[in-house]
């Protein structure tokens, strides 16, 4: 349930101008009494309920939780507005001449989304418990076999990956099994964009025996997760800056590193940015990781990776375009030269 409303919040930021013409035109918003903090959800649940050609969804199976009441009575007002909704999506398809939905994207976002669909999938094994060996010789016993060629991957095949050595690539089409396979829910395979994988890979020839690496801008737990392995590897810790990340987000750093039993990672009370050299807490420091947040804009889907590693989500809107503002782009890059400037800073003086 969670997969999929995710998806549909997903496929709703690419189409919001849309849902929202809907919604306008159709009045159902100031007619059904919709408070203002609950649009995004209706907009949300407008996708899926057209996606579902607007038939209401079964109720829960056993063991399925009950919807919240206010889905539950969004849901309601959705199907007690699904003709003039219907008739609204219909006149925005005739005025602007699409034959399909799909058709809303511009041609440039449509061969992205295609190429996403064919781009394949990438996963990292927890060296610190296993090998990649190991994995290797459990996925066969799956019945899948080992391909050399990226361009031979099938639904029953993997391959390992050239750059990063702790990387297996397999279809886009195993993302399902693999989710619910033993490997993934024991953290031993752990599913992730490849470009955060090759930021890892490109990190450990840098490191040093017992030199600790401090990671700064945006990240997800598992990005975290990713670095303390490679860390332990040379019996290093990670270190982060606790002050740059919100309370959940340090939350989810603490369950996931409690559950893949990873205890080299110091959580730091003090900001990147005001972090002096002199701080006894980095006097082992020998490496600074700076993931900064940037515009996905390079990227196929840029919305899972966003999503997974701390994004700004109030760039969807104009990714839904085709393009980021000057502004946004402005503020992004000026972000970026602080962490860059205050990373090369404390690497003068430890040096």
């Amino acid at each position: 349930a969670h997969e999929h409303l995710y998806e549909a919040a997903r496929l709703d930021r690419k189409y919001q101008d849309l849902l929202e013409a809907m919604i306008t035109d159709s009045c159902f918003h100031t007619s059904q009494h919709i408070y203002s903090d609950l649009l995004p959800l209706a907009m949300v649940m407008l996708f899926d309920f057209q996606d579902r050609k607007f038939l209401l969804r079964r109720g829960p199976t056993e063991g399925e939780q009950e919807a919240i009441p206010e889905v539950r009575d969004l849901e309601k007002s959705l199907q007690r507005w699904k003709t003039k909704l219907a008739a609204s999506l219909a006149s925005f398809r005739v005025k602007h001449n699409l034959r399909s939905v799909s058709r809303f994207l511009s041609v440039s976002l449509r061969a992205k989304e295609h190429r996403a669909k064919s781009l394949p999938l990438y996963a990292w094994v927890n060296t610190s418990h296993t090998s990649l060996d190991e994995v290797c010789e459990v996925l066969r016993s799956a019945k899948l076999s080992e391909v050399k060629n990226v361009a031979d991957l099938t639904n029953s095949t993997f391959s390992k990956d050239p750059l990063c050595t702790d990387t297996l690539i397999f279809s886009q089409n195993l993302r399902i099994p693999l989710q619910s396979s033993i490997l993934t829910s024991t953290h031993m395979l752990n599913i992730q964009d490849r470009s955060v994988c090759v930021a890892v890979s490109v990190l450990q020839p840098l490191l040093f025996d017992k030199g600790d690496v401090l990671v700064a801008g945006s990240f997800s737990a598992l990005t975290v997760a990713h670095v303390a392995v490679a860390a332990a590897a040379r019996s290093g810790r990670v270190l982060v800056c606790g002050t740059d990340h919100t309370a959940s987000q340090r939350e989810e750093m603490k369950e996931l590193l409690s559950q893949m039993d990873i205890k080299n990672v110091k959580v730091l009370s003090e900001a990147f940015c005001s972090l002096a050299e002199w701080n006894n807490a980095v006097r082992r420091l020998k490496v600074i990781i700076v993931l900064p947040q940037c515009s996905s804009s390079a990227l196929n889907d840029p919305v899972t990776t966003m999503h997974s590693e701390h994004g700004d989500w109030n760039l969807l809107p104009d990714l839904s375009h085709g393009s980021v503002s000057k502004s946004k782009i402005f503020s992004l890059t000026t972000q970026q030269a602080r962490l860059l400037a205050h990373a090369l800073s404390c690497e003068h003086k430890l040096w």
